[in-house]
């Protein structure tokens, strides 16, 4: 997302070189999302000669998406229902699983974990501990180089575009429950297969569980934000519903901005 590769830019500018940088893929991003991370593995490549890695959930060793898993339990993710073990499950287990097996094999004891959140964000991570330990004798120290740089929204897309890169938009699962009324509403226009997948989930959980949660949360399926909509021929803006942010989300606005594709330095 825009944080995660203003980071990037901005180590660039530094003189820092990462040695790992990880995309942790949900299966759930939208297209222009894995578009730019098709970008991104090729410039980290000309930045650096660096390879890019991609993680993802498994079940039974096994790859799995965070949406078949939702839909194989006939539930929502859990974001929906005011958690957030969707993002601890399908992004930060698989990062850390590889980030142990790196460090043994490099014999690394200390992994520096760069963090995306920018300068404008006054309550993300404040209270987040600095470090933690992944396995016996392997701790991880936390860095946010956008907040020590002073680092805003407006300092990341002007990083991006000083580097010639496209600006990445908004990076997160095309069903999560942060997502606004009408961004379901421009989905259906622009993305109208995802939104059908994710209206089938919906769908499920509601069948197998009769519950008045959706994906937009308590009493707020998004199948009924389309049908109100259709039945006016309209929506208003001021009735979005308010949403717990998603820890993995890295889009356009500040309340809102993830640890996403977080570079990953050993600690120099």
């Amino acid at each position: 997302g825009t944080n995660s590769t203003a980071m990037l830019c901005g180590m660039r500018e530094r003189g820092i070189r990462p040695d790992v940088i990880i995309f942790a893929d949900t299966g759930g991003e939208l297209p222009h999302t894995y578009e730019h991370v098709a970008l991104m593995t090729a410039q980290v490549q000309v930045w650096w000669g660096i390879t890019l890695h991609t993680v993802t959930m498994t079940r039974k060793g096994q790859p799995i998406t965070l949406e078949q898993d939702c839909l194989n339990k006939g539930l929502l993710p859990s974001i929906s229902y005011g958690r957030r073990s969707c993002s601890q499950r399908s992004k930060h287990e698989p990062m850390e699983k590889l980030l142990v097996q790196l460090a043994k094999a490099e014999g690394v004891t200390e992994i520096r974990k760069a963090i995306g959140y920018d300068a404008g964000e006054t309550g993300r991570g404040r209270n987040a501990p600095p470090s933690k330990t992944l396995k016996k004798g392997i701790t991880e120290t936390y860095w946010y180089p956008l907040r020590e740089w002073g680092w805003g929204r407006d300092e990341c897309i002007a990083a991006i575009a000083r580097h010639g890169l496209t600006q990445p938009n908004k990076s997160a699962c095309f069903f999560c429950a942060a997502t606004r009324r009408s961004e379901v509403l421009r989905m259906e226009k622009e993305h109208p297969q995802h939104l059908a997948r994710a209206l089938a989930m919906e769908e499920k959980a509601q069948a197998k569980h009769r519950t008045l949660i959706g994906l937009g949360g308590k009493r707020n399926l998004w199948a009924n934000w389309l049908h109100n909509d259709a039945a006016q021929g309209k929506f208003t803006l001021d009735l979005e519903p308010v949403h717990l942010p998603c820890g993995c989300y890295d889009g356009e606005s500040s309340a809102n901005t993830p640890v996403r594709d977080a570079a990953q330095p050993r600690s120099l």
